[in-house]
This record gives C-alpha cells, sequence and structure tokens, in this order.
C-alpha cells in the first residue's frame, strides 16, 4: 500500500506569494474534472465553479478581499453554491421543487457538494506542483460578489481559491492540527471537560511553540487566544439577509 496520498496532504499549508506564471488551459481543465469527482449528494451537483483570469475582474474581486494575492496568481477560482439550474428544470417539473432547495436542508446540501469539490481541487494541485490559498475574504461583502460575477437568483458565492507556482522565497509549513484523540471520536462523542481541557492546554503549547519559531519569538499565542480574538468579534452578520436575498432559508 501507498502512502503518497497521505504524505502529499500532510504537506498541504496555504500559499500567498506565487510566482507571476499563468497556469495553462489544461490544467485548469483537468482541476474542474478532479473537482466534478468528489462525491455529490443525491448526484445533485449543486455548485458552479467560476475560473478569473481576467485582471479588472480580479481587481474588484480584490476590494472586496482586501488580499493581494486575490490578484496575484496564477489562476482563480470562485466556489459557488448553485441551485439555478435546478430552478430552470422546476419550471417544467411536475412536482415542486422549491421547498428542497430554498430550505436550510437545501443550504447545508449546497454547501457540501461545492466544499467537497473544492477540496478535489487543491490535492490534484498540488500534485502538479502549483500551492493554493482558500478565500473566505470573498464573503466580505456578498452583494458586491453577487454583482461583479453577475449570479443570479438561487446562487451563493461561498469562498475564493487563488492558485499558482509558489514564489522561490515561500516558505510556508504546515501549521499544527488539534490532536486527533481531541477531533476523533469512536463510537460516541467524549464531552468530558477535563479531558478536553488538558488536550487544548497540550495543544496551546504546540502552537505557541510553532509561531515563536516560526517570528524568531515575534508571535507566541495560543490557539485558544487566536480563536477568542477572532470569534468574538462580529462577523458578516449580515448573512442571513444576503441568503435571503439570494432566494435561499425561505423555510
Amino acid at each position: 500500500m501507498s502512502d503518497y496520498v497521505y504524505n502529499l496532504l500532510k504537506k498541504h499549508h496555504s500559499v500567498r506569494n506565487f510566482k507571476k506564471e499563468v497556469i495553462p488551459e489544461t490544467h485548469i481543465k483537468q482541476l474542474v474534472e478532479a473537482g466534478q469527482s468528489a462525491s455529490t449528494s443525491s448526484y445533485l451537483q449543486t455548485y458552479s465553479i467560476i475560473g478569473i483570469n481576467d485582471p479588472e475582474i480580479k481587481m474588484q474581486l480584490k476590494e472586496v478581499s482586501g488580499q493581494p494575492y486575490v490578484v496575484e496568481n496564477g489562476y482563480l477560482f470562485v466556489f459557488i453554491m448553485d441551485y439555478y439550474r435546478h430552478a430552470i428544470i422546476n419550471e417544467n417539473a411536475e412536482h415542486d421543487m422549491a421547498t428542497s432547495f430554498e430550505s436550510a436542508e437545501g443550504l447545508l446540501v449546497g454547501t457540501i457538494d461545492a466544499t467537497l469539490a473544492a477540496q478535489n481541487i487543491p490535492a490534484t494541485a498540488e500534485d502538479m506542483g502549483y500551492g493554493i490559498v482558500y478565500l473566505g475574504s470573498l464573503r466580505n461583502d456578498v452583494e458586491r460578489v453577487r454583482e461583479i460575477l453577475d449570479l443570479p437568483e438561487h446562487t451563493f458565492p461561498l469562498f475564493g481559491m487563488a492558485m499558482g507556482i509558489p514564489a522561490d522565497d515561500e516558505n510556508g509549513s504546515p501549521k499544527p492540527r488539534l490532536p486527533l484523540e481531541h477531533v476523533f471520536h469512536q463510537n460516541r462523542y467524549n464531552h468530558d471537560k477535563e479531558s478536553q481541557r488538558q488536550s487544548l492546554e497540550a495543544f496551546d503549547r504546540t502552537v505557541s511553540d510553532y509561531y515563536s519559531k516560526r517570528t524568531n519569538g515575534k508571535r507566541e499565542e495560543t490557539w485558544s487566544q487566536q480563536i477568542a480574538q477572532f470569534m468574538s468579534s462580529k462577523q458578516r452578520l449580515d448573512m442571513l439577509e444576503q441568503l435571503n436575498k439570494a432566494g435561499f432559508i425561505k423555510k
């Protein structure tokens, strides 16, 4: 049994500094086909992928994201939850489908479908020698992204992905992940707070050491400190409103 895929995935880290080399269209097609090969709930295929190589559109999306690598990359993808084609089918269907794709369950199915497809793409890309970084920052202004990409009703931009050949001075490394026993529960969820706390304290030390070594002591916060700061700030509180505008969460 080969460990090739396991070792490839274990090396994954976000790349934010790319060479100024365009990814060939043949590779783009292969990457999208790899994404399409992912599992999809009930064969619904409730997603679309928008590939962007237009510098002007990249600049407009950068204004939403605030991240330079939205422009400075080899290629840019935006992953869309997409029930537009299902709405077209619904116009002539014998049974009303709208209840399904306007529901909370429809939102979950569409998001999961798009995410599964998206995760196939970086694994394939990294095997080709490319690096990637996900862009949740495109949700900073969903309404503007919908306008830029001319998205119809029953579609929603979930996240982007910048991709390219890592720059020569790109020196990223995989960040530590929570201990396996903290995220993997056998048969039942382990909700023992004391064991959870002990595991978190050990992981906090690991993360602090990681940052300290990476920054020569300039950064030493723990994982708990990092997520507490992030999750205590207001995060895109208009999301439900934007989902409603796009035709979702009506049921």
